[in-house]
């Protein structure tokens, strides 16, 4: 945007290039520092735009490629100067505006939040306001790496983030994972142990020394892999013992106890059809009610909708709109059917399954069971899982260090 107002107080021109050579006569523009941009081809001539000081230096390779550049239309400021010289006026208010242009344009005035399902964009906003970060802060201000290493730091389930400036818009693409964060740091020497009790079914060790095989039976804390590795010399003397950090996959058999129970009785909301609307004006920030209709519903929704005056798909003004709808609703007795509470039983185990299979979960039986009885509909039972069950241990000094005393003694444990 930036650079368009620039031209545009310059001055640029549309030009057709007519000849035998036009290829040749970009090359040369190219080569002398003459910038030509929107380069297209119309009904086998050349146009593009060029600016108007530029211009002035074509006559040489114009004569030198017999190639004449035809002005076809005029734009920007000096045009409009000339075209209005009698009215001050006019002119006085452009460039005021286009300063006043120049000035938002260094503000921040919209900030967008795309990819996020568990966060809200209106959470996600709050967020980077207590962080400093909102709408009207002035973009050199804004680092957005370090929006994104804060995002990644607070939040453990999102697992990208990437935040840039457009114009005066910031915008946050975040992609959600279910991954569990580690429970320590890398550089930590450290011990993988059992998160919950479970059968090993899966075990590959990368570093560190196993200490489970599959179809063992551990129980939560039950170190699977070692983080302390045995330095073992000729004829297999115990010489040291060296901490490093555990790294394996490790799967196991588990459960979860699954239990869910709701009414069959409930109030469903029927909308009468009777709508009020009110109108508000927000600029630089500040929100001012146009019109609050007199509300005389019992029950109704409130609906918000808000729209931001921009220039382009990137340059947003501190200026909005809204229309505030007010939906009255009665609420209305219900009970489910049998055949109907079972059916949302089952749907919303299912989204309970859904969740889990995104933690890579997998599920090899479902022993739960759904009854429905006193006016009310329940499932319970256990869902048999084969998931990821490691977690970390640091290592303790004296796991390792003591076998270094013992050997000065001439003594091995």
């Amino acid at each position: 945007m930036v650079v368009k107002l620039f031209r545009w107080v310059r001055g640029y021109l549309l030009i057709r290039l007519k000849g035998q050579s036009p290829e040749r006569f970009i090359n040369l523009c190219s080569n002398r520092g003459i910038f030509l941009w929107n380069l297209q081809n119309v009904d086998g001539d050349y146009e593009c735009y060029i600016m108007i000081k530029d211009y002035r230096k074509l006559k040489p390779i114009a004569r030198k490629t017999g190639t004449i550049p035809l002005i076809k239309r005029r734009q920007g400021l000096p045009f409009l100067v000339q075209q209005y010289k009698g009215r001050k006026g006019f002119i006085l208010g452009i460039l005021i505006f286009c300063f006043i242009l120049y000035v938002l344009s260094l503000f921040i005035w919209d900030i967008s939040i795309l990819g996020g399902h568990s966060y809200t964009e209106e959470a996600m906003i709050k967020f980077l306001k207590k962080n400093e970060v909102f709408m009207g802060i002035q973009k050199k201000k804004v680092d957005c790496q370090e929006i994104e290493e804060l995002i990644r730091g607070t939040y453990r389930d999102i697992g990208w983030v990437s935040a840039e400036i457009k114009g005066t818009r910031l915008i946050i693409k975040i992609t959600e994972t279910n991954m569990p964060a580690p429970a320590v740091t890398a550089t930590e020497p450290c011990h993988i142990v059992a998160s919950k009790d479970a059968i090993i079914t899966q075990i590959v060790t990368r570093t560190g020394t196993p200490m489970v095989e599959v179809g063992a039976v551990v129980k939560k804390g039950d170190i699977l892999v070692s983080g302390v590795v045995n330095i073992i010399g000729d004829n297999d003397i115990l010489l040291t013992k060296r901490p490093v950090i555990a790294d394996a996959d490790i799967a196991g058999k588990t459960y979860y106890d699954y239990e869910d129970t709701f009414p069959l009785k409930y109030t469903q909301r029927q909308y009468t059809g009777k709508m009020k609307s009110g109108y508000g004006l927000t600029f630089f920030l500040k929100k001012f009610n146009i019109y609050n209709p007199r509300i005389m519903y019992g029950k109704y929704d409130i609906i918000v909708d808000e729209s931001t005056l921009h220039l382009t798909d990137n340059f947003y003004l501190p200026l909005s709109y809204s229309k505030i709808n007010y939906r009255e609703y009665v609420e209305v007795p219900k009970t489910y059917t049998k055949e109907e509470a079972l059916e949302l039983g089952r749907n919303r185990m299912g989204r309970y399954l859904e969740n889990l299979m995104k933690q890579d979960v997998v599920i090899l039986e479902n022993k739960v069971e759904l009854s429905v009885k006193n006016n009310y509909c329940t499932a319970k039972g256990k869902i048999i899982v084969e998931e990821p069950i490691k977690d970390y241990k640091t290592i303790d000094d004296s796991e390792w260090r003591i076998i270094e005393s013992d050997e000065s003694t001439g003594n091995q444990n």
